[in-house]
């Protein structure tokens, strides 16, 4: 078994660098066809890293439990999951550039390590994003309901949140113009009136009222049980920690981008930065915004109580109103990264019904069968929480989970193909960590790991670690009955769709 997981056949290697060539003469040297809709430029490319990474989003998700459990110095968090993050961003920019494929998780680490290998890897990150998107149409149910001034009950607020993801994912089916299209105005409304109304708060808080905390309160922090501190603390870190994941989502639509091995690595690290920045600035206004800290800490929606407590109730709706967009887009975002993911598996054979779910229309130029099959599973997540109220609760912690499980599996994937001299080289102008990978990979690894047992051991994230790998189980027990033989027959993996493609094995011969 561990033959099946680590080895990998010499003619699995990424094909060597030809220096000028067009993205889709690279795609045909990995033995694909281009079938999607290579339309993604510079502007969009960093709209959906910057999307799906969504500060604005972060911050409305993740304050109301970092300041319930630690108070105001939960904001230094960010500054744990910054650096954590830069690490993981430049191993994916340092990939993305040599291997730019569709559905990144599975394809870097198949190729350099075994198709087996990056079944399990990818399955993580599937799990991960379709978590994530669950969580993310549930938030925004919530706050849906609060600007309408709605009574949600869960089961109300579950039936808005599969409406939600059903609009996402129409959307994403139809065609991939109109998601990005539609993601651009989405980032251009976060970028330019989250950060105008984030002024206007600071505004009122520091100059009209002239009642904001004061800095002092940043350092000065409590817990709600009296516990350790320490521990409230590092368990307040996983909101910031949760709006940092994705920044390599763009690498998810490499084969949909425009000179991607250059546009990618740059546009990771520009919405990398940009969301850091943001997510920093909010968290400190809003944190140092608060008039009635009892009153915010008991409240469902903190970030509109303090707008409330600053501009006025109706200012509050506004604001929360355009903070639904940014949600919106972050959700269309991770159903575009999702999908492709789910469709890079199966365009190898690696899925179940892999026949259908690697179908892409031949006008709209998407894999609408994975998109639609996708919400198909958000929608059957949420529907699960109407028979079991707890059901939600784990979520956005087995979404974290997944996504470090995905980080630490490719970065000691890549650690061996490094030791084995399998990764490419760079070509020339595009980003390449050099001699800096291996130990790099090595520091990456240790924290990752650190972060993953943080997730699956501290008291908060009890179960989560249970029921991710209930989950996991599906994978495994498919992979021992069906998928390891087609692996070993070459029935499926990084060769199948060369092997199966008449205008491949024409070129061949």
């Amino acid at each position: 078994m561990a033959d099946d997981l680590l080895s990998v056949k010499p003619d699995l290697t990424p094909p060597a660098r030809v220096v000028g060539e067009d993205e889709d003469a690279r795609l045909a040297e990995f033995g694909y066809d281009q079938k999607l809709d290579r339309s993604v430029g510079r502007i969009a490319s960093f709209a959906i890293g910057f999307s799906t990474i969504s500060a604005t989003t972060a911050v409305f998700t993740g304050f109301g439990s970092g300041f319930l459990n630690a108070g105001s110095p939960f904001i230094w968090t960010l500054f744990i999951a910054i650096p954590v993050f830069l690490l993981w961003t430049l191993i994916a920019a340092d990939m993305a550039a040599k291997i730019p494929l569709a559905g990144y998780a599975y394809q870097w680490t198949s190729r350099l390590n075994s198709p087996s290998y990056g079944w399990f890897t990818g399955c993580a990150a599937l799990v991960g994003w379709t978590s994530g998107m669950t969580s993310l149409a549930y938030v925004f149910a919530g706050y849906l309901g609060s600007v309408l001034d709605w009574d949600l009950t869960q089961s109300r607020q579950i039936l808005i949140a599969i409406g939600v993801v059903i609009v996402c994912v129409l959307i994403n089916a139809y065609g991939l113009r109109l998601a990005t299209l539609i993601n651009n105005i989405g980032v251009g409304l976060e970028l330019v009136i989250t950060l105008a109304v984030t002024a206007l708060v600071a505004i009122f808080a520091f100059l009209v009222h002239d009642d904001a905390q004061p800095l002092s309160s940043l350092f000065h922090g409590h817990t709600p049980d009296n516990g350790s501190y320490v521990l409230a603390w590092i368990t307040a870190a996983l909101g910031p920690f949760f709006g940092l994941v994705g920044v390599e989502a763009v690498a998810d639509v490499a084969e949909e981008t425009k000179d991607a091995r250059r546009v990618i690595p740059r546009t990771m690290f520009y919405a990398f930065a940009t969301s850091c920045v943001i997510e920093f600035l909010m968290y400190l206004v809003y944190v140092l915004a608060i008039r009635h800290p009892a009153a915010v800490g008991s409240s469902s929606e903190p970030i509109e109580a303090i707008i409330s407590q600053q501009l006025g109730s109706v200012a509050s709706r506004i604001v929360v109103a355009v903070a639904l967009t940014n949600i919106l887009v972050c959700l269309l975002a991770n159903v575009l990264v999702g999908t492709r993911l789910l469709f890079s598996l199966a365009r190898d054979n690696m899925m179940p019904f892999s026949a259908v779910l690697r179908r892409v229309h031949p006008v709209r130029r998407t894999p609408s069968v994975a998109v639609l099959s996708l919400g198909g599973v958000s929608v059957l997540m949420l529907l699960s929480a109407l028979v079991n109220e707890k059901a939600f609760n784990y979520l956005l912690g087995v979404a974290t989970l997944a996504f470090f499980t995905t980080y630490v599996l490719q970065t000691f994937g890549l650690l061996v193909a490094s030791h084995r001299g399998r990764i490419p080289e760079a070509e020339p102008g595009t980003f390449d960590l050099g001699r800096a990978r291996t130990p790099l990979l090595v520091i990456s690894l240790v924290v990752f790991l650190a972060v993953e047992v943080g997730l699956i051991f501290l008291p908060m994230f009890a179960g989560n670690g249970f029921v991710f790998a209930g989950i996991l189980a599906l994978p495994l027990l498919w992979w021992l009955v069906v998928l390891r033989k087609r692996l070993r027959t070459d029935e499926a993996g990084p060769l199948y769709a060369s092997d199966h493609n008449p205008s491949m094995v024409n070129q061949m011969a």
